[in-house]
């Protein structure tokens, strides 16, 4: 799977929001992803791996900055999950 490490949330139709990328053996029924700001408040979250963050809380874009994501899910092939931590970038 790849993450992006950076978005631009302007409305130009590219690179407008945060999504995980994977490729197969994600289990679309087990899968959670949540970005929280850097001072840990949770800003979303979502169970469906085909939406991504669009820089909003609030109804508002956010801030210009670094915020942290969390995403977890399980592999179709076997039992095992995968959790992974890390930050975006946005830049608008």
């Amino acid at each position: 799977f790849y993450i992006p490490n950076a978005f631009t949330p302007d409305g130009s139709g590219t690179n407008d929001g945060f999504i995980p990328v994977f490729t197969s053996r994600v289990d679309p029924f087990d899968f959670n992803m949540k970005i929280f700001d850097r001072w840990g408040e949770l800003l979303y979250e979502t169970f469906d791996m085909n939406n991504g963050w669009d820089g909003t809380y609030g109804g508002k874009i956010v801030a210009d900055g670094v915020y942290v994501w969390s995403i977890s899910f399980g592999d179709t092939i076997s039992d095992d999950r995968y959790y992974r931590k890390g930050h975006v970038t946005l830049l608008k």
